[in-house]
């Protein structure tokens, strides 16, 4: 970036004192609006817009937002959640090359992926897909049904490509459904260790999580009894490899499935299915009818999207939608997308790092390379496909050290760094329509990344775009040229990278 990088760097630099105003408020409410309620309001905002694009988009991204403002937010939220059912979308079509090596034989190309293959096929996805809310949920259902790709070898790698497709495509669907489709799921069953339970020995680690994570939360309504009846219900299936196309592939086996009677929560009889068939479906059937499974999947869900201490009455409310929805979760999100509580937690939650990187991106129309992108996750410690562990990731202000305030630093440096993109395929800041001055860009772009400005960062941030540096240093008034493609790409890219570092960069 020449000079514009020695500008870039001293103008952050002085923004400590800049950000020093304290920009990390609450945020805008509608007063009067029942703090709990599921119902929704009686018209929407273009703030209320926003706020849906930052909880479920990654960003605020111009078409996006246009969109919505145009067909109006209950419109625009029910195209949100119609994913598409068929075919391969131009997004899908080039992050599938990623995955495909040219040694694949043929008939299974993109079944022998790399770690790094499946990060990039996602992120590539999150950066470039035309739905974006269908990657972001799958995210949310990703921390959820926690799995990660180190627990698989080299011949079942493909098997965590087809994991996060499901959450992909069916997380808009029935979380009933869902959860017996994930309990059988191949990548699942080896990083639970569900391969390796048989009847003889009964492994409990998904039995555990199953209620713990997935459908109950820890100690609500079952027992340690309860966790060793399951596990056997849990019993049948192995690993096996297929010596004709290397790849290894889950399989029932009705040797090594316990096929007595189970007793779950102290009186209901689980009587197993023909031995051929796994028992999965009856204890999800027996969880669902007795343990409050709606008010676990409300919880997550408002902690995810709406706020970070969920009071009971909120819960409940939700839990209630959930049920009267019979777990369909197009219906419930609808619902909460357009409600009164929804709409009352404005800019209060913290990003998490995919968020805050993938955000950005669609927020400003730069562009990375998905390995740019995976490299500073890894850095962020939250590369998709790779949770920390079963409890997937923290929340919050746990996102907040001092490590990771540098990091996403980084993470902007090398966003605007990146010229990859930009002389290929035109990758640029969205400006404003027309011929915007500074104080049209300053503003169109703060409104984009959800800062909020006083008039001493303003016209610090207008002057900072009508100034130029030379080589030594010295700071010439220069207007703001949008024409000039050295103004647009070192100026405007420098623009980024300060307002990033702003402390509303942080919320959503």
């Amino acid at each position: 970036m020449g000079n514009g990088t020695t500008k870039t760097l001293r103008i952050a630099v002085t923004g400590c004192a800049l950000w020093a105003t304290g920009c990390m408020g609450g945020g805008s409410t509608t007063t009067g609006a029942p703090e709990d309620s599921m119902s929704a309001p009686a018209g929407y905002s273009a703030d209320d817009v926003d706020h849906l694009l930052l909880r479920t988009q990654f960003g605020i991204a111009p078409a996006s937002r246009s969109a919505a403002l145009a067909a109006g937010l209950p419109a625009f939220v029910d195209a949100m959640l119609a994913f598409p059912t068929t075919g391969m979308s131009t997004a899908e079509t080039a992050a599938f090359a990623l995955l495909v090596d040219p040694a694949d034989p043929p008939g299974l190309e993109g079944k022998f992926p790399s770690s790094n293959d499946v990060s990039d096929w996602w992120l590539y996805l999150m950066l470039h897909s035309d739905h974006p809310f269908q990657e972001r949920l799958a995210m949310f259902w990703h921390d959820h049904f926690a799995i990660s790709y180190t627990a698989l070898r080299a011949e079942e790698r493909y098997m965590m490509v087809d994991y996060l497709d499901k959450l992909r495509r069916h997380g808009i669907g029935n979380f009933k459904s869902l959860v017996l489709e994930l309990a059988r799921d191949p990548a699942m069953l080896e990083w639970l260790d569900g391969s390796s339970n048989v009847k003889t020995q009964p492994n409990e680690n998904f039995a555990r999580e199953f209620f713990e994570l997935f459908t109950a939360g820890e100690g609500r309504g079952y027992t340690e009894a309860d966790v060793k009846e399951a596990a056997r219900a849990f019993t049948g299936y192995r690993n096996r490899l297929d010596a004709t196309t290397g790849l290894r592939y889950a399989e029932f086996d009705a040797t090594r499935k316990d096929i007595g009677a189970k007793v779950l929560f102290t009186d209901e009889i689980l009587r197993s299915n023909p031995p051929d068939v796994d028992d999965y479906d009856l204890v999800v059937d027996a969880t669902f009818a007795r343990l409050d499974v709606a008010g676990w999947l409300a919880e997550k869900l408002l902690r995810e999207f709406v706020t970070d201490a969920p009071g009971p009455a909120l819960i409940a409310n939700l839990a209630a939608v959930i049920r009267a929805e019979n777990y369909e979760m197009r219906p419930v999100l609808r619902t909460l997308f357009l409600s009164s509580a929804f709409h009352l937690h404005k800019r209060t939650m913290v990003k998490m790092p995919v968020d805050y990187g993938i955000g950005l991106v669609r927020a400003t129309g730069l562009m990375v390379a998905p390995a740019t992108m995976r490299a500073e996750l890894v850095s962020l410690a939250q590369l998709p496909g790779s949770p920390p562990s079963v409890f997937g990731w923290p929340q919050g202000e746990e996102w907040l050290s001092p490590a990771g305030m540098v990091e996403r630093a980084n993470l902007t440096r090398r966003l605007i760094g990146d010229r990859t993109f930009q002389t290929n395929n035109g990758y640029d800041v969205t400006l404003p329509a027309g011929t915007p001055d500074a104080a049209a860009v300053v503003d169109d772009l703060a409104s984009r990344m959800a800062i909020r400005l006083d008039a001493t960062e303003r016209t610090t941030l207008i002057t900072y775009l009508d100034s130029n540096v030379l080589g030594n240093g010295t700071v010439q008034p220069d207007p703001f040229d949008p024409n000039n493609p050295q103004d647009v790409s070192s100026r405007v890219r420098g623009l980024v990278y300060i307002l990033a570092n702003h402390p509303d960069a942080l919320l959503r």
